[in-house]
């Protein structure tokens, strides 16, 4: 990858949009390999980087080259190495389902982490998740990154090319509400992940009561889409109307923007909240890490539909709800997707207050008889 260029580069995050792809675009001269002769779909073998680099490639665009005499000696050598490549690499829930992927088909293989070696074929920008793709994929060696694939010539002894974070469990039925079942290997991901971060799977304090909004708010000179415009408001009302609803003591409700948080912190507030709300949106991957029965609602512009995370609800055992209320805020554009949010109190209160009741009375239940 030496003279590779990166698809579409960004310095900040202020300048991020739909065109930004730090992965490499395709160097057909790029991969040698130990075989007979050049591979490509005209000889009916797939190429392999189709999802790793930036551009289409054709039935002529060669995989892999058998080594020549002009094939580079400045050689740094993995023994078993996991390629990944981030495309959407400011988006939480893309970046978990790229690790997850890859997770998955080490099992597959039978491959534990304390053998492999993470390589990243991008130039994507430094995000809190690296901590955790490290610590599941490969963390008793560095992380590769595409800066060093520029410098030299990387061989892989053995590698696996994970699947591509578009694809995979997370991404099944996203866009239509096709229902989704309990599933073990959904389950041990979450687990695994935890155990990896040192985040223990239970509350620090069990009789603590604590309401977490997954707040969305502009970063890094970004704007951000989906802002829930009055949340200050709603949650400032809720603190009043529930502060004696839990007999234990006075229910928390805190508002976090996760963006510059470590992913231990964040797994940790999770595990730890029994009520987590959010605007539609990346930062509500968290879920992923919540217990099971935590009661989860979502709040989707009134004409916005993705299943994402009711399909990890589901899969996990949180309890999913959605909130489609209130009014849409126009920011730029009719899209729903862009539409901003305003709660009016009554509205919300008659749809959260039995749901609110239901999470405190199985909060207390353990403690009534004590």
């Amino acid at each position: 990858m030496r003279n590779a260029q990166v698809a579409q580069s960004i310095s900040s995050l202020a300048q991020d949009g739909g065109g930004h792809d730090p992965r490499f675009k395709y160097t057909p001269n790029s991969s040698f390999c130990t075989c007979a002769g050049p591979r490509t779909a005209a000889l009916r073998a797939t190429n392999i980087w189709e999802d790793l680099v930036a551009e289409r490639l054709y039935a002529n665009d060669v995989s892999c080259r058998a080594p020549t005499t002009q094939t580079p000696r400045d050689v740094a050598t993995v023994q078993r190495a996991i390629v990944v490549v981030w495309k959407d690499d400011h988006n939480p829930f893309f970046q978990i389902s790229g690790i997850l992927n890859a997770w998955v088909m080490m099992r597959v293989l039978g491959w534990g982490s304390s053998s492999t070696q993470l390589v990243t074929l991008d130039r994507a920008l430094p995000s809190p998740v690296d901590d955790l793709r490290h610590t599941m994929l490969g963390p008793d060696r560095p992380v590769i990154g595409g800066d060093e694939l520029q410098k030299h010539v990387v061989r892989f002894d053995t590698a696996l090319l994970t699947p591509y974070e578009a694809r995979g469990p997370m991404m099944s039925h996203l866009n239509d509400d096709q229902p989704c079942y309990a599933n073990e290997m959904m389950r041990d991901f979450p687990d695994e992940a935890l155990r990896t971060m040192k985040v223990g799977a239970h509350k620090t304090d069990p009789k603590r009561c604590l309401v977490t909004v997954i707040s969305r708010r502009p970063y890094g000179g970004r704007r951000i889409q989906r802002v829930w415009r009055n949340e200050d408001e709603i949650l400032s009302q809720m603190r009043s109307d529930y502060k004696f609803a839990y007999r234990f003591g006075e229910c928390e409700f805190q508002s976090l923007d996760f963006v510059n948080m470590t992913v231990h912190d964040q797994m940790q507030i999770m595990v730890d909240s029994d009520v987590v709300i959010g605007m539609h949106g990346a930062g509500m991957v968290n879920v992923m890490w919540t217990r099971p029965e935590t009661l989860v609602v979502e709040i989707f512009p009134l004409r916005r539909w993705r299943w994402g995370y009711r399909n990890l609800c589901q899969y996990l055992g949180c309890s999913w709800r959605e909130f489609r209320g209130g009014s849409d805020v126009f920011v730029q554009t009719t899209d729903p997707n862009d539409m901003d949010k305003r709660l009016w109190y009554d509205e919300w209160k008659r749809f959260f207050d039995p749901l609110f009741c239901d999470a405190i009375a199985r909060l207390e239940q353990p403690f009534s008889s004590s």
